[in-house]
């Protein structure tokens, strides 16, 4: 009897405890301001290019939206025989981040096979 109650009490918490689980999951809400967003990953993708290739080449004022949870600024760029693509996402408060930089060249292009 005793085992009994303890299932009951148990399935009684899970029951209602259950439905909670979907409130918890709630929107992250951004802290950055769009603009500290752009500054920041224009500052990251210089830094990454920089790093790279030893020139800065962002310098383009377009702004970072805010989507899914999370800030990203995408941004593309000639620079000398090619072109720069960047995308920069942060954290809804700056705090993580991912750089991903491209680089496409034009002075040594690949053939491109012909498919018949």
């Amino acid at each position: 009897m005793k085992n009994c109650l303890s299932r009951l009490k148990c399935s009684l918490i899970i029951i209602l405890l259950l439905p909670l689980v979907g409130c918890v999951h709630s929107r992250e809400r951004a802290t950055l301001t769009a603009e500290q967003a752009k500054t920041l990953a224009m500052r990251l993708a210089n830094d990454k290019v920089f790093t790279l290739y030893h020139c800065q080449p962002f310098w383009n004022e377009l702004p970072a939206h805010f989507e899914a949870g999370h800030w990203i600024w995408v941004d593309k760029q000639g620079f000398g025989h090619g072109d720069f693509n960047v995308r920069v996402e942060l954290s809804a408060d700056g705090s993580t981040n991912n750089v991903g930089l491209e680089f496409f060249s034009n002075e040594n292009p690949v053939p491109t096979p012909i498919h018949r």
